[in-house]
C-alpha cells in the first residue's frame, strides 16, 4: 500500500500527486496530522508530503518523486541521459528555491496581519523567474520539449498559485515569453485541470476555513 499524507492545496503535495497520475500509481491521500507525535516520527521536520510505501517512510516532495521514479521505473520522467535529468532537476529545483516567494506575496495581499517584506519577496521571485525563463524550452508542449517530466510536475502545481498572481494583475508571468506560452500550453492539458481542480477545491475549503477563523477573532 502506498500513502500519501498531505492536502491537495500543497503544490508539494500535488507533485507528488501528478507523478503518481502520470505514471498510474495507486496512492491514498491522507491529511497530515501535523505536529503530532506520529507525524514527528514519520518526519522530523514536521513538513508535508510525507509518502508511506509498505511501511518505509519518505518525506520531501522531490525525494519522493525520485523515490517512485525508481521504484516504477515506466514510463520513465527524469529523462534518458545525464544531461536531460540534469535539465530537469534544474527546473524542478529552481521552483524549490526561487519561486515559493509567490505564496507570501499572495498571503500578504488578502491578510494585511501577515508581515512579511514584500519587496524582497518580489525580488526573490524575479530572480527565480529570470532563471526559469532561461531554462524552459523554447518549443513543445512541456517544460523541456515534447515529454512530460518532473519539472512538469513541480511547475503544474506551482503555476495554480502563480496564476492566481497573474489574475492580480500582476505582469511577472506573462512579460516572460517562454513562462507565459507555457502557463498557456500546459493549461489545455487535462492532466494540468485536474491537478488544479483539486487544488481549487483544497484552496477555497482552506479559505472558507480562514475567513471563518478571522471572524471569530473579531467577534472575540
Amino acid at each position: 500500500m502506498i500513502i500519501l499524507y498531505g492536502s491537495n492545496g500543497s503544490p508539494f503535495v500535488s507533485r507528488v500527486r501528478m507523478l503518481a497520475y502520470v505514471k498510474e500509481i495507486p496512492i491514498e491521500l491522507r491529511p497530515a496530522a501535523l505536529g503530532t507525535p506520529e507525524y514527528q516520527r514519520m518526519n522530523p521536520l514536521n513538513k508535508m508530503p510525507v509518502l508511506e510505501h509498505d511501511g518505509f517512510f519518505v518525506p520531501e516532495s522531490a525525494v519522493i518523486c525520485e523515490y517512485l521514479e525508481e521504484a516504477f521505473p515506466s514510463p520513465s520522467v527524469l529523462g534518458t541521459d545525464i544531461r536531460e535529468r540534469a535539465r530537469v532537476r534544474l527546473v524542478a529545483r529552481t521552483v524549490d528555491l526561487y519561486l515559493s516567494g509567490v505564496f507570501e506575496l499572495l498571503r500578504a495581499a488578502a491578510d494585511p496581519s501577515f508581515k512579511v517584506d514584500v519587496t524582497a519577496k518580489r525580488a526573490e521571485l524575479n530572480r527565480g523567474l529570470d532563471a526559469l525563463e532561461t531554462f524552459l524550452a523554447d518549443e513543445g508542449d512541456f517544460a523541456l520539449g515534447d515529454k512530460l517530466s518532473l519539472a512538469d510536475c513541480a511547475l503544474v502545481p506551482w503555476l495554480f498559485y502563480g496564476n492566481m498572481l497573474t489574475a492580480s494583475g500582476d505582469d511577472s508571468l506573462t512579460r516572460r515569453p517562454k513562462i507565459a506560452r507555457y502557463a498557456a500550453k500546459i493549461g489545455e492539458f487535462d492532466l494540468a485541470k485536474r491537478i488544479w481542480g483539486d487544488m481549487d477545491e483544497a484552496f477555497r475549503a482552506f479559505m472558507t476555513r480562514w475567513k471563518a477563523e478571522q471572524a471569530a477573532s473579531k467577534a472575540g
